[in-house]
């Protein structure tokens, strides 16, 4: 997997990341046409709580934190990572269309379709690669989750919590997690996604956004276009 090291990486730590990267067993059914590689960035190019991302058919790294994770022996978050990523380029290549109205909607500034379509991947993705996080990795997402004082009648807390619904529900295996939230009005409404996530799963990620209809009526409980 070719890196390109534009943040000028130390050459120690990008030897053990490409290490790293070769234990990394990547099925045979993923279709990675196109897809360029991992660039190591500036940390400031990404959001502050990110650990990698996905543009333009590459894999971005932050230099000083994936450093970090290096010299602290993180190796299987930086794993679940780049194969997360690894997720969206199968993805992109086998839903293009959905990925198209992605941006289509961005720019129209259609934020319930917008929405609909990003935490559906999100969602896939977080599905397949969940298997390679440890339990203490899914105990630090789950904690500030589980400690947040949700207030749905607030419109930041509403977009939070669609912005964080795959990531709640794709990562967690027999509802371990989903059940321990001790807030009963965000567990309901965990659990009401959850169930047309379900349902989308059996249709085997069909490229058409006709399918995903019933999830848009759900997001829009709380996103608007205004």
């Amino acid at each position: 997997m070719n890196i390109n090291n534009e943040a000028k990486m130390d050459l120690k730590y990008l030897d053990k990341l490409k290490e790293i990267i070769n234990t990394i067993a990547i099925p045979y059914e993923f279709n990675l046409d196109g897809f360029n590689g991992i660039k190591i960035i500036s940390d400031s190019l990404l959001h502050p709580v990110s650990v990698g991302n996905f543009k333009d058919k590459t894999i971005l790294l932050p230099k000083n934190k994936t450093q970090k994770y290096l010299q602290d022996e993180n190796y299987d978050l930086l794993k679940s990572t780049i194969y997360h990523e690894l997720c969206h380029v199968d993805l992109l290549n086998k839903l293009p269309h959905l990925h198209e109205l992605h941006k289509k909607y961005m720019n129209e500034e259609n934020y319930i379709k917008c929405f609909t379509i990003m935490i559906y991947m999100e969602y896939i993705a977080h599905l397949k690669s969940s298997k390679l996080e440890t339990p203490e990795t899914k105990e630090k997402f789950y904690k500030p989750v589980n400690q947040r004082n949700w207030d749905f009648s607030d419109n930041c807390d509403k977009i939070m919590f669609v912005k964080s619904s795959p990531y709640i529900i794709g990562r967690d295996e027999n509802n371990k997690y989903i059940m321990k939230l001790e807030n009963f009005e965000l567990k309901e409404r965990v659990l009401e996604i959850q169930s047309e996530f379900e349902n989308l799963s059996s249709k085997n990620y069909i490229d058409n956004y006709s399918i995903l209809s019933n999830l848009e009526i759900l997001v829009s409980k709380y996103i608007t276009n205004d």
